[in-house]
């Protein structure tokens, strides 16, 4: 699980197989001139490599895990040194001492993250053995490796700031849609004739729909929904048995609706439905509902209901809901509403643009 953890962290850098920076260059170069040796390298280990993200003196980008001196160094808390590798039994038979570059010399300071986790080394090679590297040469190595690390943190907070900002620009973007038809509705509510406590009531009830809307596209990464599935979500409060369902909704010819669509949709179904529970179907006995589509070149939704009662058959009046249904949602889709009260029936319908409704249409 260690290993796991600090793989998880060296892939979180976004370092590995990225092109050469001239900030790890600039610290590869002092430790080899001021370490006095051929070669350094920011060594990075991977799960079975190791792969220089700078490398000075060395003609080369990685070597295989299992040859790596730096794989021994990140076992440790400091400063790891070879004196001589051809004396060190670790490395007497390494490919990389029998064979080019010849290691005689290595020095490693590992790369600690702030969890703990050790990403790599910046090490410092050299073809000669050394009688000694004192504390004085391993504190420049320190150094330097703590200068890797601010580098490599500082991209981190460069990239957390960057998804930052793009996570507000989606909000905005996704919470906008939302919230202009809340602005929408208070400026309707306005206008109406209602007091103050039925105007609370009524805006909560449509802004709780709302955001079970938006509960629905956060859960579809919040680019689009199914549209039968927003119907059952939206509709399933107006059903008094759920395992005896009132409401019968369109099952074929599915289609994802876009986001924006889809507010205005959930804004449309709720009132349609708490319309009938008052006045239609849903509030009398026998009285049943359909919800349904047509798709084409010009789309329609339509809300059919048929009770068993008669009741009185009348227009539309001017009202909050009438408002929703007759110019919030046609100018959403771009169509036109047809309403249809008789005493045994009431149909609605909605014609839409495709582009405006539909995901994936090309605006």
């Amino acid at each position: 699980m260690k290993e796991q953890a600090r793989l998880a962290a060296l892939s979180e850098t976004k370092l590995l197989d990225s092109a050469p920076d001239p900030r790890f260059d600039r610290l590869t170069r002092l430790a080899a001139n001021s370490l006095e040796t051929e070669v350094a390298l920011v060594s990075l280990i991977d799960a079975d490599r190791q792969w220089f993200k700078s490398c000075y003196g060395l003609n080369t980008t990685e070597t295989s895990r299992d040859v790596a001196f730096c794989e021994y160094a990140i076992r440790g808390n400091d400063v790891m040194v070879v004196l001589d590798a051809s004396k060190d039994i670790r490395f007497a038979d390494n490919p990389l001492v029998t064979g080019d570059p010849f290691i005689r010399f290595y020095a490693g300071a590992p790369l600690v993250t702030k969890d703990g986790h050790a990403l790599g080394t910046l090490c410092v090679i050299d073809p000669k053995p050394r009688e000694s590297f004192d504390e004085t040469d391993k504190q420049i190595l320190r150094d330097l490796a703590d200068g890797v690390m601010v580098e490599i943190q500082a991209d981190a907070r460069k990239r957390q700031v960057r998804d930052l900002s793009v996570i507000n620009r989606e909000l905005e973007h996704r919470m906008g849609n939302m919230y202009a038809h809340v602005s929408s509705l208070i400026s309707l509510l306005d206008k109406s004739d209602v007091e103050r406590d039925e105007f609370v009531r009524r805006l909560r009830d449509k802004i709780n729909t709302l955001a079970e809307t938006q509960s629905l596209l956060a859960m579809n990464e919040w680019q689009s929904v199914s549209i039968r599935e927003l119907a059952i979500k939206s509709l399933s409060p107006f059903e008094p048995e759920p395992d005896q369902p009132l409401i019968a909704i369109q099952d074929k010819d599915d289609f994802h609706i876009t986001a924006r669509a889809a507010f205005a949709m959930s804004l449309l179904l709720n009132e349609l439905g708490t319309n009938s529970v008052k006045h239609g179907a849903l509030g009398s006995t026998g009285g049943r509902a359909t919800f349904g589509w047509t798709q084409g070149d010009l789309m329609q939704f339509y809300w059919q209901e048929k009770l068993i009662a008669p009741r009185e058959a009348r227009e539309p009046g001017n009202g909050f809901g009438s408002m929703i249904l007759k110019r919030i949602v046609p100018k959403t889709f771009g169509g036109e509403a047809i309403f249809d009260i008789q005493p045994e029936s009431f149909n609605y319908s909605v014609t839409a643009l495709p582009d405006r409704v539909r995901m994936g249409e090309e605006a």
